[in-house]
């Protein structure tokens, strides 16, 4: 049965209890289900509108009655894929949709019903119809009827704060400012040519892989909270991407990588990292995959690695080099709606996506020293759709002789749950790193023409 797959996939998670609800609301898959089934999507719903995550097995067969108890069996037998639950709800959608019709005709024929019954029957079926097919509808409701649920939430979020954070980038200032970055939302690091964009992204990524794993002091037991990570290079190639990762993960020179002269102490760093990689049980996954690449290409990849493993962040680098699911004419307009492709596609997938963009490149400010120009999203190139689809941005500032500073600069100049504000990192670009300012970090003084 169709339930049965459906309300398996219900149970594997959070994640998993979403991408059902985002396809079928909750009210029309209780009502279209088989009635051996009603049961348990009412009892889940319940469990879950209250803890914000679906039951264990156990707990659903305290919750439910003595006759689910077989069924509850059946479910927790069945088998569902990521490949394969999409086709489910669109098959279950499908019948649901061919019963309701079948009924409209059943309406107009009872002939006995006086119009204004037949009329109020036609458009509730119609509306059943209408909301069965609204695809593009992640939620809607009064406000009234989620009460009791925002109640619930909220105290979930205050006996488990750590549990409502989202994939943290491991620059403490960040995630200060955002409490990470959640399922659905997308951050875009924006900067001007050889700024860094690309390597900040890289180091959020590998900050969140790692969790608090230490590769350098690692004794064989690793800390559970690391991040599964697919990063999409358009850039450059898998091995080379690879090379920086290695460089940052060791802290070893990448042009020694490259070129092949590591001094004994740098290899000895490599073996001991590459052995922490070799035996570490979350994933770094690579797709390299060529410049004009679409947002529905990542997608249909994306959909292929949810057989291998759950990712729990995805990287795509980057914007300017991709090409929109539909070409609209223009480049400034095509690159605002790859920015609207990829948006959508985290919010479709309920993953935070990072990529990166590049900026107009401008100083605004008064005067010979330009530190106090105004940043804004507006930087961001060719098109302001780019920043209307980000939920977070960070620009990197870019100043005279910028590649002279030790420090790198970032403005949040969006951030759609939480403050805008300055940040200040440590630029240590011979090692592929961009790293936290040290406490006792002091920059350079005088005027920045003087660096």
């Amino acid at each position: 049965m169709l339930e049965a797959k459906i309300l398996f996939w219900m149970m594997k998670g959070i994640q998993e209890i979403n991408q059902v609800y985002r396809s079928l609301e909750h009210q029309l898959l209780y009502e279209a289900s088989d009635p051996t089934y009603k049961e348990l999507f009412r009892v889940i719903n319940d469990y879950y509108n209250k803890y914000k995550t679906p039951p264990s097995y156990d707990i659903l067969k305290n919750l439910s009655s003595d006759a689910t108890y077989h069924v509850i069996c059946e479910v927790e037998e069945e088998t569902c894929l990521e490949s394969e639950i999409g086709f489910f709800l669109d098959s279950f959608k499908k019948d649901f949709n061919k019963t309701l019709a079948e009924g409209l005709v059943s309406i107009i024929e009872a002939s006995e019903d006086n119009v204004t019954n037949i009329n109020q029957n036609l458009r509730n079926a119609l509306s059943k119809i209408e909301r069965l097919n609204r695809n593009a509808i992640f939620s809607e409701g009064t406000i009234k009827d989620t009460i009791d649920e925002r109640l619930n939430n909220y105290e979930y979020v205050r006996l488990n704060p750590n549990q409502v954070a989202g994939v943290f980038s491991g620059y403490r200032q960040v995630d200060d400012y955002t409490w990470g970055i959640k399922n659905s939302e997308m951050m875009i690091i924006s900067g001007a040519t050889s700024s860094g964009k690309s390597l900040l992204m890289m180091n959020m990524a590998i900050n969140a892989w790692l969790g608090s794993n230490l590769p350098s002091d690692f004794d064989g037991r690793y800390v559970g909270d690391g991040k599964n990570i697919v990063y999409f290079t358009l850039e450059m190639s898998k091995s080379q991407l690879e090379q920086r990762v290695d460089a940052n993960i060791a802290r070893i020179r990448h042009r020694s990588i490259m070129r092949g002269n590591l001094t004994e102490e740098e290899i000895r760093c490599w073996k001991r990292s590459l052995e922490f990689q070799k035996n570490y049980d979350k994933h770094f996954y690579i797709v390299d995959m060529p410049r004009g690449s679409k947002t529905i290409e990542i997608e249909a990849k994306f959909d292929n690695i949810m057989n291998l493993f759950k990712p729990d962040l995805v990287c795509v680098d980057y914007l300017g080099i991709m090409k929109p699911n539909k070409s609209y004419g223009s480049d400034w307009e095509d690159i605002g709606h790859i920015a609207e492709d990829l948006h959508e596609f985290c919010r479709k997938k309920n993953i935070p996506v990072i990529t990166a963009a590049q900026r107009k490149g401008r100083i605004r400010g008064n005067g010979k020293n330009k530190d106090n120009s105004v940043e804004d999203s507006e930087e961001i190139g060719r098109s302001k759709m780019i920043g209307d689809n980000a939920n977070i941005i960070l620009l990197i500032e870019n100043r005279n002789e910028e590649h002279l500073r030790e420090d790198m600069v970032l403005h949040v100049t969006k951030n759609r749950d939480g403050a805008k504000g300055k940040i200040t990192l440590l630029k240590e670009f011979e090692y592929s790193k961009i790293s936290n300012l040290p406490d006792n970090w002091a920059g350079q003084e005088g005027l920045e023409d003087e660096v």
